[in-house]
């Protein structure tokens, strides 16, 4: 999409002010744009000013102390792992004190924090450390400490004991069926970053307010990605800029009688210094009005979803106003972290938004808004569960049960109105009606599949969503629920052979269930 609308000629100035990670930024710096972009986060000014301003080249002249740069990491990795192996308390400990336990195998998600297990928090905390100290005695200038900064931030992110955000983690590491436990429990190592090479256009990188930056430039394409929601990023990766700063700020550690955390999040008392008006109720309104009041550009590329603050005719009005013609992409669905309700439902859509000169890949919003409702609610469906062979028309299904994929977004724009309409119809009125029903029609597709010709990539699709359906009423609220479900689908699956693997997850599920539910502390 962002290679339509560069220009035929000379470099693309592209403008990222909510830059987060900087994913979409890397991108138009590797298709040749040169790239400013901005962010109020510490965490993404360290990513982003590594990712977006060296080459690779660069690193070849740094650390030359220390053998370069390989050779410095393989250091901090092996001092690291050494102070991870030894688990003894460090002096300079912040992870390993504030937000992992004291014991890997024996731990109290109400007593303790359990973003990270010890062993990694203990290596993070001593890497961490080790280069910090090195800036502060000269051994490596601000920029070898950003490159290493990046790498910890990396690996800080993928070790996470969290569903995506460090608002909350996970009561046991890896969840109850140890799905995740290979990579949070897995070994820290830091690994070098993977730069463009040189003749790519060097970055920069701001901290900067949205609207504030937009100001100063006039661009090619300016990609908005506002916050959509009422969660402020700042607490959300409240850790990520804790490790950024390694200010040691403390967080609550006071108890209840009971010797629980009160405060078990445990984000920086400080998170409310980034607070973002696009995160307000009140405010996110006001504040898109003045950003898109301040923007320069040819193009504008803005993504939102259909459950953010604002509506996505709102979106429409404002871009209109000032920035017409308006197009729409549907269908980028944003993923999402935390615990999905046992409906198994969900409804948050990207919509990608382009202003400006027509582009294959895109239509009018005055004639795309009518078929938004009826995408988004394919969308949605795409998470249901059908009765057999109920579903006829242009969608592909597994069993006859389960939608394998949508047909591109435009195909489906290339329906009119009245045909998606009738699909949507159809489909929704093959629903199952009950949890209880889409477990047997799964069940039994699967044993019927010679059949309903599934291969073997249908089958997992299948006994993942019979395992997805089950996970969700594991819990206290759902327990009497869990109970009847969990026996209806090991009686339909006890004793037939083509069920061995759905029965082995099924054994491992009831294992964790009577472990997570029987260690409710009411």
């Amino acid at each position: 999409m962002l290679e339509e609308l560069l220009p035929a000629r000379g470099q693309a100035l592209f403008l990222d002010p909510f830059c987060g990670s900087g994913a979409v930024s890397r991108i138009a710096r590797i298709l040749g744009c040169k790239v400013v972009a901005g962010d109020v986060e510490p965490f993404a000014f360290i990513l982003n000013h590594v990712y977006l301003t060296l080459h690779n080249q660069d690193l070849t002249t740094m650390f030359a102390e220390m053998g370069g740069l390989d050779a410095y990491l393989s250091m901090l990795n092996l001092q690291g792992l050494y102070a991870a192996t030894s688990g003894k308390d460090l002096p300079y400990g912040y992870l390993s004190r504030y937000y992992a336990p004291k014991d890997d195998t024996h731990y109290d998600g109400e007593r303790e924090r359990l973003y990270y297990t010890r062993f990694n928090a203990l290596f993070l905390d001593t890497v961490r450390e080790e280069i910090e100290q090195g800036w502060l005695a000269g051994r490596v200038s601000a920029v070898e400490k950003a490159i290493v900064l990046a790498c910890i931030l990396y690996e800080a992110s993928r070790r996470a004991n969290t569903s995506g955000s460090f608002t909350a983690y996970l009561k046991r590491f890896g969840s109850y069926e140890g799905t995740a436990l290979s990579r949070i429990a897995g070994t820290s190592e830091l690994s070098a970053p993977m730069l463009p090479e040189k003749g790519t256009a060097r970055g920069s990188m701001h901290v900067e307010e949205a609207s504030a930056l937009v100001k100063r430039f006039r661009a090619d394409i300016c990609f908005l990605d506002p916050p959509s929601s009422i969660h402020q990023y700042g607490s959300a990766y409240h850790l990520l800029n804790s490790i950024t700063l390694w200010d040691h700020l403390a967080p609550g550690m006071e108890r209840d009688a009971q010797g629980k955390l009160m405060d078990r999040s445990g984000i920086r008392s400080d998170w409310k210094q980034t607070h973002s008006p696009y995160c307000s109720l009140k405010k996110a309104d006001a504040a898109m009005i003045h950003l898109l009041g301040c923007v320069d550009a040819r193009y504008i590329v803005l993504t939102y979803p259909n459950s953010g603050i604002l509506s996505l005719q709102r979106i429409h009005e404002l871009l209109s106003a000032r920035h017409a013609p308006v197009r729409v992409i549907p269908l980028a669905k944003r993923n999402q972290g935390g615990r999905q309700p046992v409906s198994g439902s969900k409804k948050n859509i990207e919509q990608v938004f382009i202003t400006g000169k027509a582009a294959s890949t895109v239509m009018m919003v005055g004639e795309s808004m009518e078929k938004l409702p009826y995408i988004a609610r394919l969308q949605e469906l795409t998470n249901s569960v059908f009765r057999p062979k109920a579903i006829q028309g242009p969608l592909a299904l597994i069993g006859g049960v389960l939608l394998d994929k949508l047909p591109p977004a435009h195909v489906l724009l290339s329906y009119d109105v009245q045909t998606l309409a009738g699909i949507v119809s159809d489909v929704s009125a093959a629903q199952c009606a009950t949890i209880e029903e889409s477990l047997d029609v799964m069940v039994e597709a699967l044993e019927e599949d010679a059949s309903c010709k599934i291969d073997g990539k249908g089958r997992v699709r299948l006994e993942k969503r019979i395992l997805s359906i089950l996970r969700r009423s594991c819990d206290s609220s759902h327990r009497q629920q869990f109970d009847a479900l969990f026996m209806r689908v090991c009686a339909k699956v006890q004793g037939k052979p083509r069920m061995l693997s759905l029965g082995r997850h099924l054994n491992a599920l009831g294992e964790a269930a009577d472990f997570r539910i029987g260690d409710v502390v009411d």
